[in-house]
């Protein structure tokens, strides 16, 4: 399996995504090598619950840009998996988005394996559109590696369209398998005595906002609803969780608003502070824009709380409306502050829905059957690829 992200390197869902994909096939008797990138003082080979652990220096080469860079890794990890496959022959490559696609595609034809791809996201649809050079280049890999793949796993059916409409991927290679959540764990994290106080006075109720700060989250939004709530009722506080190009800006906005002793920047945090934080809170707002999934969603409602989100993508999906989860219209924030004032204000329907929220992720979005629906991807591969007469562009 070839992903940019796994921990500690982690930038979104992909990498949470990979991390406990892999840990559960360990589980279910597939033997599983993860490739990533390193990071200063990271092992570049261990043992991870099971799972083989690779690291390659994504810094070895010198890169004129994004594109390049990605390139480069993709060279190293290329000349890693076939120093490893001398020692494991694996069965199939199994690439995350665009980002090891160039990787993958060598590696089907050097060694004849077929090639699964999931894509977690899309360009033209984190950026409403193709509008420059680098875009079109991300496009154009994208197209690539789901032609090259055998099948395309996607995490929703919002997804599925997506992805066949933009990059003309037949259905009948598209899969649908949701992202999930480890509920097991988020019970484990026990909040320490003193660390609401951490973030907010006792007075004050918590709204929280978990995500990277990118326009396609909807973090602005978050802000600017919250800065009319604070008219309605001052003992509120805002977390914003998370680090992003928006970071500066929206902190800049907070700061003109004169608001800033009521908004707390906390940046990344670790998955026990994460889940400390969620269960501490009262209510959480995560407006994206775009949202193919939706894993911090999914996170906040095993943490029980009450999800303010919006009628797009994987979020559509999860959340029935008012019954585990309140929907708004994309980018209207007098939705998100009439949705907010009628939550805070009934603490038994907020209950109500924070309960049952919890339930549908309890029930339908556990790692250990989503770990299982990908393993029986990877047998039907695997029968088709050994009774077909496959050939590639590498000839013997």
């Amino acid at each position: 399996m070839l992903s940019w992200e796994y921990p500690p390197h982690m930038v979104g869902g992909l990498g949470r995504h990979v991390y406990h994909i892999t840990r559960h096939l360990i589980r279910d008797g597939v033997d599983t090598t993860v490739m990533s990138i390193s990071l200063p003082g990271v092992s570049p080979s261990e043992e991870v619950d099971g799972v083989h652990v690779r690291r390659v220096d994504p810094f070895r080469f010198r890169s004129t840009g994004f594109i390049t860079w990605v390139l480069n890794f993709n060279e190293e990890m290329i000349e890693d998996a076939l120093r490893l496959y001398d020692e494991w022959e694996f069965d199939l490559i199994h690439v995350h988005d665009w980002l090891t696609g160039p990787a993958g595609i060598v590696l089907k034809h050097v060694l004849r394996k077929p090639l699964i791809a999931t894509i977690h996201a899309t360009e033209v649809g984190r950026r409403s559109g193709i509008h420059n050079e680098e875009q079109f280049i991300i496009h154009s890999w994208e197209w690539r590696t789901t032609y090259e793949a055998w099948k395309v796993i996607v995490c929703s059916n919002y997804m599925l369209n997506e992805v066949s409409t933009v990059h003309g991927v037949p259905k009948d290679k598209l899969i649908m398998i949701p992202n999930g959540i480890d509920v097991s764990y988020i019970d484990s994290v026990s909040v320490k005595p003193g660390f609401r106080d951490l973030y907010a006075m006792p007075s004050e109720r918590i709204i929280v906002f978990v995500g990277r700060l990118v326009h396609e989250k909807g973090p602005d939004l978050v802000l600017t609803a919250f800065k009319e709530l604070l008219k309605w009722d001052w003992n509120l506080k805002l977390l914003i969780v998370g680090d992003g190009p928006m970071r500066e800006y929206l902190m800049g906005l907070v700061h003109d608003w004169n608001i800033w002793n009521k908004v707390y920047f906390t940046g990344r945090v670790d998955d026990e502070t994460l889940y400390s934080i969620l269960k501490v809170s009262d209510l959480a707002i995560l407006p994206s824009r775009y949202e193919p999934f939706g894993i911090t969603i999914l996170e906040a409602m095993a943490a029980g709380l009450a999800v303010i989100t919006t009628r797009v993508g994987g979020p559509d999906e999860i959340v029935r409306d008012w019954y585990n989860g309140v929907k708004v219209t994309p980018n209207n924030v007098d939705e998100i502050i009439n949705a907010a004032k009628i939550l805070l204000s009934n603490d038994e329907l907020r209950k109500n829905i924070a309960r049952n929220a919890r339930e549908s992720v309890s029930r339908w979005y556990s790692w250990r059957s989503i770990a299982r629906w990908t393993k029986k991807v990877y047998q039907d591969v695997l029968e088709e690829y050994s009774n077909s007469k496959w050939t590639t562009l590498w000839l013997k």
